[in-house]
């Protein structure tokens, strides 16, 4: 989720919300709902009455209480739902329709048309997999930014995630005195896949940690500070005026975010105006971290 909710007055926001997930959803998982879609179409016009009304009134609830453009504006505006309402399509019961549906297929052939069937679902399998494994083993699988990414890695400690952010952690942890209490930190996806396993009290101030892309000439411009704090910390250097990447520019970019903390990488192309502008409370791993406020 990449836009403001903010420019998407009433009930547009949850068009624009279908329109975002639609558009990041993979070739094949489109087809997988689409497919769903006809079987579930298919149970309500020729199901028996028990079918019918348990696909027809379960569909008829998500859509009056889950997918309903009020209650998405309500949620998102009381609720602070924005970054969440996009797991209430997990309710939808895709494996549940499928598996019924390939039951109750097997259940009315003969053992001819049996042999069909299993060979659809030994395909469906063998492509599962292959969307798995396409191009090096397992490279769906998230095996940790410093190691490559070769399949399951085991990892050392009881913990199961990255020594660095544990390092980290503690750092903040320690700087702030209360585990339990939120702080707002700066670090990018490579952190927070495993970081909200690990101290969800570390909340991102990038949603996901999925930093979007800025011109750096029109965020300077408009005063975006925002789009000034990725790009200072994605280290983005393409049409910039090296001088007016200094630390007065970036000390009045993060006053005006709510930030308290950055996990910064030491390789990051402006590593020397971070460390000069904030306290850092330490190093972790190929981190430096730095305290804001």
């Amino acid at each position: 989720m990449h836009f403001d909710p903010n420019g998407f007055p009433g009930n547009s926001l949850f068009w624009e919300m279908l329109k975002t997930y639609f558009e990041w959803m993979d070739q094949p998982v489109k087809i997988i709902l689409i497919g769903f879609v006809l079987v579930m179409l298919y149970y309500c016009a020729k199901g028996s009455i028990k079918e019918r009304c348990f696909y027809g009134i379960y569909f008829a609830v998500l859509v009056v209480i889950c997918l309903n453009p009020w209650i998405a504006r309500y949620l998102v505006d009381k609720w602070g739902f924005f970054t969440r309402y996009f797991r209430f399509f997990w309710l939808i019961p895709v494996s549940m329709g499928y598996s019924y549906f390939f039951v109750q297929m097997y259940k009315k052939c003969d053992e001819k048309k049996r042999v069909v069937l299993y060979v659809i679902i030994a395909v469906l399998f063998i492509y599962s997999c292959y969307l798995l494994m396409k191009e090096t083993k397992f490279s769906d699988i998230y095996t940790g930014d410093t190691q490559p990414n070769t399949g399951m890695i085991p990892v050392d400690n009881i913990y199961k995630v990255e020594d660095d952010l544990i390092e980290a952690s503690y750092i903040i942890e320690k700087d702030s005195g209360d585990s339990a209490t939120l702080k707002k930190t700066l670090y990018d996806r490579a952190v927070y896949i495993e970081m909200r396993t690990y101290d969800p009290a570390l909340i991102p101030i990038v949603n996901y940690g999925d930093f979007p892309k800025y011109d750096a000439t029109t965020a300077i411009n408009n005063n975006d500070w925002f789009a000034l704090m990725c790009i200072f910390y994605t280290g983005q250097e393409t049409g910039l005026d090296s001088s007016v990447m200094n630390s007065e520019l970036l000390k009045t970019t993060m006053s005006n975010i709510d930030c308290q903390y950055v996990m910064l990488y030491k390789d990051n192309p402006y590593y020397d105006i971070w460390t000069s502008s904030f306290q850092s409370l330490g190093d972790a791993g190929r981190f430096t971290i730095l305290k804001i406020k």
